[in-house]
């Protein structure tokens, strides 16, 4: 199974989330920015991008088209992460695919669980 990104800047976040992914069997790889993302995406294929909506660098909805600029139909499928109201992250990514809006704050339990149905949804 491919690895999920993790793009969270916040550590606290990021660090509570990729745990709770690997405790239920993830691989994950973490980043801390867009950019850092972007390099990744370069390295290796994922299941699923979990992207933070506001970073210092890029947004999440910069992160996203720089994406699909960079692989076309080869992108990987985001799920946004953020508190922001869904109707708020719809209306900044309009035009964007967004695979799913996983809420902050978040339940461990339910955000690994999440997670796992987008990775099992993926070809």
């Amino acid at each position: 199974m491919l690895p999920v990104l993790l793009v969270e800047d916040d550590e606290d976040i990021r660090t509570l989330a990729e745990w709770s992914l690997r405790s239920t069997g993830l691989a994950v790889v973490a980043c801390q920015s867009g950019r850092q993302a972007l390099q990744e995406l370069e390295l290796r294929a994922f299941a699923l991008v979990i992207l933070d909506m506001m970073m210092p660098d890029m947004s999440g909805c910069d992160v996203m088209r720089e994406m699909h600029s960079r692989f076309d139909g080869d992108a990987p499928p985001v799920a946004i992460f953020s508190a922001r109201p869904r109707d708020v992250i719809m209306r900044d990514c309009a035009g964007l695919h967004v695979a799913a809006i996983l809420s902050k704050p978040f339940e461990p339990v339910e955000f690994s669980n999440q997670v796992h149905r987008l990775v099992e949804q993926q070809p």
